[in-house]
């Protein structure tokens, strides 16, 4: 059955298998982190964009998104936690 229009995609998902909805789940943090990054510090090296569009630990993209409220630099949203 198609989406009907104007609604989201997650309307579907009851058709999805839980692999793929774990996939947009981890997209999803991916892009919230990369659209809070450049708002806080407008700029984020290749090295750390490639950090987040590898990681495939999904508690650990919510963590860092949670971080980046609170840290001052993007290399302290990588740091460990201590």
């Amino acid at each position: 059955m198609p989406v009907p229009p104007g609604m989201p995609e997650s309307w579907d998902d009851h058709h999805v298998s839980p692999a793929t909805r774990e996939q947009r789940k981890i997209t999803a943090a991916r892009r919230a982190i990369d659209v809070a990054l450049q708002t806080r510090f407008l700029w984020i090296s290749p090295e750390k964009r490639e950090a987040i569009a590898t990681c495939e630990d999904l508690e650990v993209l919510q963590q860092w998104l949670i971080r980046i409220l609170t840290v001052d630099t993007v290399e302290e949203l990588f740091a460990e936690p201590g």
